[in-house]
């Protein structure tokens, strides 16, 4: 599944580019599809922050994204990085006290706002102190308007900078230039390019979420139960997890009768950062995953008996996720290290899937040599880690009946 978004540089007075205005699109013609200001928003809020990572579309520029007055409201944009994020008040947008009052609060927190093809009117002027860019039309309106429009508010506007809009040719620029712009935006420097990308489904979307809220030090467990009641299959695979995997390990009870709550907290934390990393690798959804989804559980259920000879339960258990995700770029066909920073993973496990490092790269790397029966070479590698070769071979065994019997589909 892919998702399709245009950019359209936004200039300084060098010429040198220094963001992206992000605009939604569905597909490859490079006009705004018939959908809602706030169907677009949501989309590109949700594939850029859960899928990729912003870096991939914008660089290390800042990326201008369009909210609709109400998403401002509802504090929307505080799921993107206020860093590298400039959010756009629409030009519809009306300018009333509920809207100026999450534009305050956001702005105490270090986002910035810009004011888009706004139509000058006094009402926006107690926005101006917390406005870091205003961007004008040069097309709806004049030179002349302009500056008289600044001129009447020096003193509110002495922070902001000003944006030209629409700029079409290179007079323009130098006009617009003179009269104390320093952002520039327009087909004379360059058209919006339409940019193609993997995107995650709306089931993977919620999975992803909920993977970030369990890697949490203090998971909160009516996020997760919110999360898991937006998707059917997330909540029946929990509660046949609960009955076929996790009860072997905390015990047996009569769990039909537990609430979806009660269930979460009666599996703790450490077994549903479990089920979760099961499920993630499950959701990503094609023909690839049919073939390598066995083999990444039996991967992490063999790192985990593999670390669980070195006497450390930490290691054990994010040696399970290791071997678990090992095979997620792959399925996904995404970079890990772009994937590593979707997800919350201890960093021991980024560090051995991103840059094989640690003792957690060793088991996976002793996993691996297994699968290609480089039988010299994992010997190696095992007596290296203090294993018996005998060892080594029966928890490949156990693993591979393991993984048979409790994949999560």
């Amino acid at each position: 599944m892919y998702a399709f978004i245009a950019r359209q540089p936004i200039f300084n007075t060098d010429m040198n580019t220094v963001a992206y205005e992000l605009l939604f699109r569905e597909g490859m013609t490079n006009h705004f599809p018939d959908v809602s200001a706030e169907y677009a928003t949501s989309r590109m809020i949700s594939d850029q922050f859960l899928c990729v990572p912003s870096q991939r579309i914008a660089g290390t520029h800042t990326s201008f994204i369009n909210f609709p007055s109400r998403m401002v409201i509802d504090r929307s944009a505080e799921a993107l990085d206020k860093d590298n994020v400039v959010i756009e008040i629409l030009e519809d947008a009306i300018p009333g006290e509920e809207l100026l009052q999450a534009v305050k609060e956001m702005n105490a927190h270090g986002y910035r706002f810009a004011l888009d093809d706004f139509t000058l009117a006094p009402e926006w002027d107690v926005f101006l102190p917390y406005i870091s860019i205003l961007k004008f039309d040069v097309r709806n309106n004049t030179l002349a308007q302009i500056e008289c429009y600044l001129a009447e508010r020096k003193n509110l506007t002495m922070h902001i900078q000003y944006l030209a809009e629409k700029v079409e040719t290179k007079a323009e620029f130098k006009i617009y230039l003179k009269a104390g712009f320093t952002l520039f935006q327009g087909y004379f420097f360059c058209r919006p390019e339409i940019i193609k990308y993997k995107r995650l489904s709306q089931n993977q979307l919620a999975i992803f979420r909920l993977q970030m809220e369990v890697g949490r030090n203090k998971p909160d467990f009516r996020i997760i139960e919110s999360l898991i009641k937006t998707d059917l299959t997330l909540s029946y695979k929990v509660m046949r997890y609960m009955k076929h995997t996790a009860f072997k390990h905390v015990g047996a009870c009569n769990f039909s009768k537990l609430t979806l709550n009660e269930v979460l907290r009666y599996l703790g934390e450490n077994q549903l950062r479990r089920f979760v990393a099961v499920v993630v690798l499950a959701s990503a959804g094609n023909d690839t995953v049919n073939e390598l989804y066995p083999l990444s559980m039996m991967r992490g259920k063999f790192c985990e008996m593999i670390a669980q000879q070195m006497n450390d339960p930490l290691l054990a258990e994010n040696a399970f996720m290791c071997g678990l995700f090992s095979l997620l770029d792959t399925i996904l066909e995404l970079p890990m290290t772009e994937l590593m920073k979707q997800i919350a993973v201890p960093q021991s496990v980024s560090n051995a899937l991103c840059h094989q490092e640690g003792v957690l790269a060793d088991i996976v790397t002793l996993c691996r040599l297994y699968e290609q029966q480089a039988w010299d070479e994992a010997a190696r590698m095992g007596h290296a880690l203090g294993l018996k070769d005998e060892e080594v071979v029966e928890a490949m065994r156990k693993a591979t009946i393991w993984a048979g019997e409790n994949a999560v589909t």
